[in-house]
């Protein structure tokens, strides 16, 4: 995203607390000068304090049988769901308990928080959406405890309704009064019940030309249901979650299958472990490295194409698109190749270009007129292999991930290099972070990972008020763990915060999609003077100079803008136009709610959807966007649920 306005005000979020007649408290430290402020892109209002032992007045005992006590909530969900009590539902939950859903009963994705939103919702749809064939799925219900004064009855469970397979993971609380109380419950869609995924093709060969010949054909003659704008992980995986639920797919890639990942500096590798990141369908080898190199990415995912046979129209572009107001059909018209025009009538048009709209590059008074080096955006960088000789100085702007990686770069080739730090920067090490944030998803001794469905349903349920708290006590371990890196940085000059609401890079990974470091090297080379920081900006550029904030005059052979870029709209816009873009809200960023903007939901333009995230988000949330589209094109999805 571009850089945020500088906030000068310190600033911390009242947290509510019910029933102790106490005022609302601020829990985290303040932050002077935030990058952000706490309330950029993030809309969500219903913060409450956990129900720790102190709130709650009574701990779980150490004998509790998971199973059992699992079981009577369970048998008490089957009653009031199977029966549509929405009363005797909502009474399940604590009175600030929260219940998210995902297709399964909304038709959307929605956030129902404390129990009167619950009750409202549940009274709305459980008139509509009966709930019946309740059973556990694994692992097994357990106590957990991530912190000493917070436990949880956890369990996972599985129901159907008239038309989807689901499930829920349902985080429970021990009360002193009233028992067991659903503190979080996530529902999700897991397959349509007349629509399973097709079963796997015979593959024999039996026509009279090979299988690459077939395929060709098949791709040039490709006429989608579901036309997908880009061929990164999350074209990709949407491309195969549609096409084994019988829908025709698309994919138009301006670039090739992977080049997302292989032309992007040669010395990026994944910031964080593998564990977590394959595709639907095509699990990583068991002896992948750990750390993924970039390029080694891009392969994986052209392979992901051959082997899911998707149909991809490779070095091809959007020439021209528009709706049909009444219908909502699509006229899409595709430079195919650079060959050819061809004119398509999709059902369904998604945009899957990734979270990023346009490189962002300042307006500076001079830039135009600088003579005494080279100026580039870091998407036109890709090595600083040719500044290594001659005493070449290069300055980096800005201190997020693509900023540390760069200067890395250079100052392990020996380059004098300086990075530029305008406002603080959350770090991390992976030491303590990957454990902690992705450890679930870790191999054993053997090298072999859970189930990724499984931990999916866990690492996705958890709705953002919670997810806050626990990611502000999170930040604060991580901190206090990281201190001798921390201290070390602060003394060669770079900045560091706790993230936006004090939560890390949780928050950030919600809104700015940036503003945070994995140390993977360059925080070593800051603290041994290897990389130099200067605090400030640029204010102005002669032919031989950059001026500095407060008049420094420097000189630099090579300045390359770490800044990264627009929102997402503007890459909507250039691809599908003004009057479409227009109608378009923000994507990404927190809604009051606590559910993404626009993302895997209505976007303003029927059947036009944004695919976007992370590798594992565009496994999890493909799934759900697939079926329903296929919902919607097979007529038995009802209409999203919007009170």
């Amino acid at each position: 995203m571009a850089p945020s306005t500088i906030i000068d005000e310190t600033v911390a979020v009242p947290v509510v607390t019910k029933g102790t007649g106490q005022a609302p408290k601020k829990q985290y430290a303040l932050e002077p000068n935030p990058p952000v402020a706490d309330d950029y892109m993030y809309a969500f209002k219903y913060n409450h304090e956990l129900p720790t032992i102190d709130v709650l007045g009574v701990d779980i005992p150490a004998d509790v049988n998971p199973q059992k006590e699992a079981q009577g909530i369970v048998d008490q969900l089957s009653k009031v769901l199977g029966s549509g009590d929405a009363n005797g539902f909502a009474d399940l939950f604590l009175d600030y308990g929260y219940w998210r859903d995902k297709i399964a009963f909304t038709w959307d994705y929605r956030t129902f928080n404390f129990q009167p939103a619950i009750r409202k919702a549940a009274t709305d749809l459980l008139a509509r959406t009966k709930a019946t064939n309740f059973g556990f799925l694994t692992p097994a219900p357990k106590i957990d405890r991530p912190y000493p004064d917070y436990a949880t009855l956890q369990f996972i469970i599985s129901f159907e309704t008239e038309i989807v397979k689901a499930s829920a993971v349902i985080n429970a609380v021990l009360t002193k009064n009233d028992g067991w109380k659903i503190y979080t419950m996530h529902t999700v869609a897991e397959s349509l019940k007349q629509f399973p995924e097709i079963p796997p093709q015979d593959g024999h060969m039996t026509a009279d030309v090979p299988w690459t010949t077939q395929r060709d054909a098949a791709v040039n003659a490709a006429d989608p249901e579901v036309l997908i704008i880009g061929g990164g992980q999350c074209g990709l995986s949407l491309a195969a979650r549609c096409k084994f639920l019988g829908l025709r797919e698309l994919i138009v890639e301006r670039d090739e299958v992977g080049d997302v990942w292989k032309k992007r500096y040669e010395y990026l590798s994944l910031h964080m472990p593998h564990w977590q990141d394959d595709l639907a369908y095509f699990p990583y080898p068991k002896h992948w490295p750990t750390y993924t190199p970039a390029q080694k990415q891009g392969f994986y995912m052209q392979w992901y194409a051959h082997a899911m046979e998707l149909n991809v129209w490779n070095h091809s572009n959007v020439v021209s698109a528009e709706q049909d107001k009444e219908t909502g059909k699509w006229t899409v018209v595709i430079n195919k190749g650079g060959i050819e025009q061809r004119t398509l009538h999709p059902a369904h048009v998604v945009m899957a270009t990734s979270l990023c709209g346009l490189p962002y590059m300042p307006e500076i008074p001079g830039m135009a007129d600088y003579k005494a080096g080279e100026i580039r955006h870091s998407t036109k960088h890709d090595s600083a292999r040719n500044w290594s000789a001659g005493n070449k100085k290069v300055l980096v702007v800005g201190t997020s991930s693509s900023g540390f990686d760069t200067a890395f770069d250079c100052s392990r080739r020996g380059i004098d290099v300086t990075m530029l730090q305008r406002s603080p920067t959350y770090v991390m090490s992976l030491e303590h972070s990957a454990p902690r944030n992705i450890g679930n998803y870790a191999p054993d001794e053997n090298g072999d990972r859970p189930p990724l469905e499984e931990q999916d349903r866990l690492f996705f349920a958890l709705p953002v008020g919670p997810a806050e708290e626990l990611g502000r006590r999170n930040a604060e371990v991580l901190e206090n763990l990281d201190r001798d890196l921390l201290d070390g940085l602060h003394k060669a000059g770079l900045r560091t915060w706790r993230g936006q609401r004090a939560t890390g890079n949780a928050t950030l990974g919600k809104t700015r999609n940036g503003g945070f470091y994995f140390e993977a090297g360059a925080c070593e080379h800051v603290i041994n003077g290897k990389i130099k920081v200067e605090q400030g900006y640029i204010e102005k550029f002669t032919e031989d100079k950059v001026i500095l904030s407060g008049g420094r005059e420097r000189q630099y052979d090579l300045i390359v803008f770490a800044t990264g870029f627009t929102p997402l709209n503007d890459s909507i816009r250039q691809t599908l136009g003004g009057a479409i873009a227009d109608q378009v809200g923000p994507v990404w960023g927190v809604d009051e709610e606590g559910e993404y903007n626009t993302a895997f939901r209505e976007t303003g333009v029927k059947n036009l959807w944004i695919m976007v995230g992370f590798l594992p988000y565009a496994r999890f949330h493909s799934k759900q966007l697939a079926m329903r589209i296929k919902a919607l094109q097979t007529g038995i999805s009802p209409p999203p649920y919007k009170e």
